[in-house]
């Protein structure tokens, strides 16, 4: 009785051996699912063992578990993977460059005399039409309402042409700036008084700028 019950446990393990065995078709991910370590070439036989500790394939590792220590199965590491290269990096935008800011130049009634506080205000525009070579300026002469308006256009282009002139001596190329009279037509303040007056005979700038 007991040699036939130890033969049907026998037969039902070997059953079950059977059973559990699976074949795989597709061998490929063998030794390549991550797992660690790799396989390493066996010195006897030709081929690798494979018997990783550190699993990194599938949810269940079934694959992997049950077929550790593999022998004779042929390995080809996997490439590495390739660099992945940046793109060079966009060049930073010039910075967009605007005019200086400019005070008025302002005259003497009836004058186009530059004075001191005018050629200093000029000369920070003359510095920087030197730092950038590819800007431009209109100078624009004005007057008060004193005079005729054919008299004050005359006088606002000797003012503007004044203006222009001293930036020539500074080293300005003269096809550089351009002078331009607005006689009394386009006043700061009105002419009520004659502080608002004197504000109305001035010079102003138009800088256009070369980024």
């Amino acid at each position: 009785m007991k040699k036939v019950v130890m033969l049907a446990l026998m037969a039902a393990l070997v059953a079950g051996t059977a059973q559990a065995a699976k074949v795989w078709d597709d061998m490929s991910w063998w030794g390549n699912t991550g797992a660690t370590p790799e396989p390493y070439k066996c010195d006897v036989h030709p081929g690798y063992w494979w018997w990783p500790t550190v699993p990194a394939s599938n949810a269940d590792d079934g694959e992997l578990w049950g077929n550790r220590g593999i022998v004779y199965s042929m390995w080809t590491p996997p490439a590495p993977a390739a660099e992945v290269v940046p793109p060079p990096a966009a060049p930073e935008p010039a910075p967009v460059r605007t005019a200086i800011l400019m005070n008025n130049v302002l005259f003497d009634f009836d004058s186009n005399v530059l004075k001191a506080e005018g050629k200093a205000e000029i000369n920070r525009l003359v510095e920087a039409m030197k730092q950038y070579p590819g800007d431009t300026v209109v100078v624009l002469g004005h007057c008060c309402n004193i005079g005729t308006d054919a008299y004050n256009m005359g006088l606002g282009q000797r003012r503007a042409d004044a203006v222009k002139n001293y930036m020539v001596q500074q080293g300005i190329d003269a096809g550089r700036i351009q002078s331009v009279s607005k006689g009394e037509s386009e006043p700061l303040n009105d002419n009520s008084t004659p502080a608002l007056r004197a504000s109305n005979r001035r010079a102003e700038f138009q800088i256009t700028v070369v980024n």
